[in-house]
C-alpha cells in the first residue's frame, strides 16, 4: 500500500519577510508570526545596530540609567513618575533605533519623543499595567491572608520547621504555593500585554487598550521565539556582567537595539 505522503517533495514552512534595514517600513497590528530562530537573530541584529552608532547607544543608556538613579531618591514620587514615564522612554528608544535602521544620523533627542507625541495614550499604558499588577497582588494577598487566618494553628509553635509541616498537612501551605505561582504567572501575561504596547501607541495609533490587546497576541503567538531570546539574553547580560562596566556597557544597549529588532520584524511592513 503506497503512503499518501511523498518523501520526496520540498518542504513546508511558514516563512515570513524580514524587513530589511535601510527600507521603508510601517508598522502594523497585528504581529506576524515568526520561526523559533528568530528569537536568536534578534540579538543579532541588535549588535548590528549597535555596531551603527557605539557611542551613542552608551550615552542613551547612560542618560536612562542617570534619569531613573535621580528618581530613585525621591521617595514615592520618584517611584511613581519612574513608572509613569517608562513607555515614554521605551517609544523614544525605538524612536532612536528606527532612526538608525531607516538609515538616518543618529539622534539622541528620539530619546525623549514619546514626551512631545503621544504623552497621554502612553501614560495610560502605564497606569493600565501599574492597576493590574497592582490588583494581582492584592488578591495574591487577601488569598494568602484567608489561608494563613485558615492555618493559624500551626503557628502556636516556635519550631519553623513545625509550622511548615504543620502548614503543609493542612493543605494551607500547598494552597498558598499555588496561588503564588497563578499570581506569578498572571505578571507574566501582564508584562506580556506591556512590552510592544508603547510602540504600538507611538508607531500604529493604537489606543491604550488595544495596544496592549496586541503586544499580548503577539508575545503569545511567538511564544517559542520568546523564550529562545530569553534565553540567549540571559546569557549575553550574564557575559556582560562577568566583564564589569565595560562588558554591560555593551551588552545593555545591544539588549536595548534587539528590543527594536523583535518590534520591526512582528509589526513591520516594509513599503
Amino acid at each position: 500500500m503506497s503512503s499518501p505522503l511523498n518523501p520526496y517533495r520540498p518542504p513546508e514552512a511558514t516563512v515570513t519577510d524580514v524587513p530589511e534595514y535601510g527600507a521603508e517600513v510601517l508598522f502594523a497590528a497585528p504581529a506576524a508570526r515568526v520561526d523559533a530562530s528568530r528569537g536568536v537573530s534578534w540579538i543579532g541584529e541588535g549588535w548590528a545596530l549597535f555596531k551603527l552608532a557605539p557611542a551613542l547607544w552608551i550615552v542613551a543608556l547612560v542618560i536612562l540609567f542617570a534619569i531613573q538613579m535621580v528618581l530613585g531618591f525621591l521617595p514615592l514620587i520618584g517611584s511613581i513618575a519612574s513608572l509613569l514615564i517608562g513607555p515614554l522612554f521605551m517609544a523614544g528608544l525605538l524612536a532612536f533605533a528606527h532612526g538608525l535602521a531607516q538609515g538616518e544620523e543618529a539622534d539622541l533627542g528620539r530619546l525623549f519623543v514619546g514626551f512631545r507625541e503621544k504623552t497621554g495614550p502612553l501614560v495610560t499604558v502605564a497606569l493600565l499595567y501599574a492597576l493590574l499588577i497592582v490588583g494581582v497582588v492584592v488578591v495574591a494577598a487577601v488569598l494568602i491572608a484567608v489561608l494563613l487566618g485558615a492555618g493559624s494553628s500551626a503557628f502556636e509553635s516556635n519550631d519553623p520547621e513545625q509550622i511548615v509541616a504543620s502548614l503543609l498537612a493542612g493543605g494551607s501551605g500547598l494552597l498558598m504555593l499555588v496561588v503564588a505561582l497563578v499570581a506569578l504567572a498572571a505578571i507574566f501575561l501582564i508584562a506580556a500585554a506591556y512590552w510592544f504596547a508603547p510602540g504600538l501607541v507611538f508607531y500604529t495609533d493604537l489606543g491604550a487598550v488595544a495596544a496592549m490587546k496586541a503586544s499580548f497576541a503577539a508575545c503569545l503567538r511567538n511564544w517559542l521565539p520568546f523564550l529562545l531570546y530569553s534565553i540567549v539574553g540571559f546569557f549575553v547580560l550574564l557575559g556582560g556582567t562577568l566583564a564589569l562596566v565595560i562588558g554591560l556597557l555593551v551588552a545593555v544597549p545591544v539588549l536595548m537595539a534587539s528590543y527594536y529588532a523583535s518590534f520591526r520584524d512582528l509589526f513591520g511592513q516594509v513599503r
